[in-house]
């Protein structure tokens, strides 16, 4: 059989497909984790640069103004020359290539990170609509056909408000079914040094605009991993990912709650994807590296970071924190610059070898216990009053609350849940932008399943017979 890739961006695809030799490294690795031989089962690589009629990657443009252009009715995308130019290498793919399994590779952010007045909300319906014309184009749906992104990368001509309006846009589409999406990889740990700025091939450049060759393969296996993941029905018998129970992909570390420890202190806990604990932290890593509070009385960055456990960190600021702000990591440009310039090795790291990350909204110092976008993640609040979130695209998992009134906050969209020690009378199952009308409560698993969207989403509740009044509210 063959699955196929369609790469589509800018310069930096443009490397990964003509020169670092990062696409052709990332198809290999799809075919090594799936099992195939590469003849009778093989991945293929849709990719084409620089042509006027005919192109998947073009250096040097941006996705809306020169892929697309508004509709004109508000809402929709058109596509322009560039994009047309992509649409006709589809037109050009036999029918039977056209009806194999294939995904979207979206390597694109440079130059459109340079809007700071782009929004998330603009940003997404121009991909929904060029989704929607490329999925036409192959005769395939969103189920078939999903789009794995890099999050934006850091660009120097970028602004902090432009990275982080595609940075969300992303993973707002990613966290919605219907669409089909994946953050494929994070390449916030680049050296991003391929452009000789300075004109001596002697030193290194580091922060231009263009991966190092380093950089790209490290992007391209990680991709890689996304892939092969959303392909494990293919896998063949005995493949890693096979033997993986299709599980091979690992995102890495996710922020899932930060709590103030002092005045100049912030402790942050991690729940782990594929891995059980975060390694030991280098130097950089060490002195804050890209740890920030950001509010509206503006940014203040960390001095110091520290491993505490197999899933926590503690943060320091030499700054007072802003009583209003959120904790990012890598905010806007956001490369993690060490000492020497360079940034590969100076994310915090799981035991993976992944980067820790933050959802690109940020997140408050208040405590909260946001469930991961990983399923089955298993979550335990404290000895006292917990609240936990179930945010829109989060994989639900096992909760604990513990002692005390814990709360849990819960939006449509969010993943299915188990609550192994839920108290009625003293815990309580905040449902957010929703009506009565759109939970029911049935008996199951032991207990009482509390489903609360169309998809069929719900919070099992074992040991419990009966809800009262106060034990679900509507907020």
């Amino acid at each position: 059989m063959q699955l196929n890739i369609l790469l589509r961006g800018q310069s930096n695809a443009q490397l990964m497909g003509d020169y670092n030799g990062g696409a052709q490294a990332m198809v290999a690795k799809v075919e090594e984790l799936l099992g195939f031989d590469g003849t009778n089962d093989r991945v293929h690589l849709e990719y084409s640069s620089q042509g006027r009629q005919t192109s998947t990657v073009f250096s040097g443009t941006a996705f809306l103004g020169e892929w697309l252009t508004p509709a004109g009715d508000g809402q929709n995308w058109a596509p322009a020359a560039l994009e047309q130019s992509l649409l006709n290498v589809v037109g050009r793919i036999t029918p039977e290539q056209k009806a194999e399994p294939t995904a979207v590779v979206w390597f694109h952010s440079e130059y459109d990170s340079r809007d700071a007045g782009l929004t998330p909300t603009e940003w997404e319906g121009a991909v929904r609509s060029e989704a929607a014309m490329l999925r036409a184009a192959y005769g395939q749906s969103a189920e078939t056909l999903a789009y794995h992104f890099v999050s934006a990368i850091p660009y120097p001509q970028g602004t902090d408000a432009g990275h982080q309006a595609i940075r969300i846009g992303m993973e707002e589409l990613a966290a919605d079914p219907a669409f089909n999406a994946h953050i494929a990889a994070r390449a916030l740990d680049a050296d991003m040094r391929f452009d000789n700025t300075d004109g001596d091939w002697s030193t290194r450049d580091y922060g231009g605009a263009h991966q190092s060759n380093e950089d790209g393969l490290q992007t391209a296996e990680r991709i890689a991993f996304s892939l092969a993941q959303d392909w494990a029905e293919y896998a063949r018998p005995g493949s890693p990912v096979a033997l993986a129970g299709g599980a091979v992909d690992d995102l890495g570390p996710q922020v899932v709650q930060a709590v103030v420890a002092g005045d100049d202190e912030v402790a942050v806990r991690v729940a782990h994807d594929a891995a059980r604990a975060l390694l030991p932290l280098d130097a950089d890593a060490a002195s804050g590296t890209g740890w920030s509070l950001l509010g509206t009385t503006g940014e203040v960055e960390a001095s110091a970071a520290s491993v505490t456990g197999p899933d926590t960190l503690l943060l320091r600021f030499d700054s007072p924190l802003p009583a209003d702000a959120r904790l990012h990591y890598g905010y806007g440009y956001g490369r993690l610059e060490g000492a020497d310039g360079g940034g590969r090795g100076n994310a915090v790291y799981d035991d993976q070898g992944m980067p820790i990350w933050v959802g690109a909204e940020g997140l408050a110092p208040d405590g909260v216990i946001h469930a991961p976008v990983t399923e089955g993640a298993v979550l335990a609040g404290g000895p006292g009053a917990d609240t936990f979130s179930l945010g829109a695209g989060s994989g639900g998992g096992s909760h604990a609350g513990g002692a005390g009134a814990d709360q849990w906050r819960i939006v449509a969209g969010a993943g299915s849940a188990t609550i192994t020690d839920f108290t009625p009378g003293e815990d309580r199952l905040a449902f957010q932008g929703m009506g009565a009308e759109s939970v029911t409560v049935a008996p199951g698993a032991g207990g009482l399943v509390v489903t609360f969207d169309a998809a069929g989403h719900s919070v099992t509740l074992p040991g419990v017979t009966a809800l009262g009044a106060g034990d679900v509210v509507f907020v």
